[in-house]
């Protein structure tokens, strides 16, 4: 072979690699899971769970990846800035696009076009637990006595911005009150339970051991429907048409990641959620399932992000 043929063949390989590359089918190697939570919290748990049967469904290993920190952004631009091809997902709460974005004031990504959501897979609501020596049994008697007493009754949250934080606020604002907020970097239920604060904000998980053991009373759920394990505690929405403050989980994959692929994961991911072991994972958390296709997951999102937007503005609450 003379050097001018050698020379135009390398150059035709060099040109078919894209090519070819593009058209490796998917998947053909490791899937990344990233959650910007530490490991062992609960969304951390139901991450490892679709990964384990992802990889049964793909046949191909799905690894789970923790890199928390910076209210969730830090794993969530890592998602971002990943190739657009299929092996690197997000799986995380909506706040790193609905409330990180105007709680932030620097950015490392742009929510709306840098990633794309892929599917709403969970969602569920919160329970607003009280000490027992706060004198108000149910929602409708909290909100008298707030009134009463304004600026007085105090409520714990996980922090600024936090989705306690925002149900508190939210439930402040429907119902024409003042509370003490009294931020907590961990858990604050212990205290809630001692009497330090009056109200807490807790999922189902944390809230009904001290729940059924008496000592904490439960006044309402912030879900859109009553708990079907406590069916029998009022929902805020019952005292506020409309009013509802519900956590959820989904799946993001970077922009421009192919649509044969994000509709293949919406596929698999739903399956995986909607099969019998995980219906009961989600059932004992306190969750619901969802199968949000990824344009209702993008319209979720930007109605969300409005609604936060302006609440977080009014407030003026930030993290920075």
């Amino acid at each position: 072979m003379n050097i001018e043929r050698r020379s135009l063949l390398l150059a035709g390989l060099a040109c078919a690699g894209p090519a070819a590359w593009a058209q490796e089918p998917w998947p053909s190697r490791a899937i990344r899971i990233i959650t910007p939570t530490p490991v062992g919290v609960g969304s951390d748990a139901f991450a490892r769970f679709y990964a384990d049967r992802l990889n049964k469904a793909l046949n191909v290993p799905v690894v789970v990846e923790n890199r928390p920190g910076a209210a969730s952004t830090l794993g969530t631009d890592a998602v971002a800035k990943a190739p657009p091809d299929g092996y690197t997902v997000l799986f995380s709460t909506s706040n790193p696009f609905t409330l990180a974005p105007y709680l932030l004031k620097k950015m490392p990504y742009n929510a709306q076009a840098d990633l794309q959501p892929v599917t709403q897979a969970l969602r569920g609501g919160s329970f607003i637990v009280a000490n027992n020596g706060l004198p108000a049994r149910n929602l409708a008697e909290l909100v008298a006595l707030a009134k009463a007493q304004p600026g007085k009754i105090s409520f714990a949250s996980y922090g600024p911005g936090s989705t306690s934080h925002i149900g508190f606020e939210l439930l402040q604002d429907a119902a024409g009150i003042e509370l003490l907020h009294v931020p907590y970097k961990q858990g604050a239920i212990t205290d809630v339970i001692g009497g330090q604060v009056m109200l807490g904000f807790e999922p189902l998980v944390s809230a009904l051991p001290h729940i059924r053991s008496g000592k904490l009373k439960v006044l309402a759920y912030t879900g859109d429907k009553r708990s079907a394990v406590l069916p029998d505690v009022p929902t805020l929405a019952e005292l506020k048409p409309g009013l509802e403050v519900l956590t959820w989980l989904g799946f993001w994959v970077p922009a421009k990641t192919p649509d044969a692929v994000v509709q293949r994961l919406y596929k698999e991911l739903t399956a995986i959620t909607y099969s019998p072991d995980m219906l009961k994972f989600i059932a004992d958390a306190g969750l619901e399932p969802a199968r949000a296709t990824p344009a209702e997951t993008a319209a979720i999102v930007r109605r969300d992000a409005e609604a936060m937007s302006r609440l977080v503005k009014a407030k003026n609450i930030t993290l920075d």
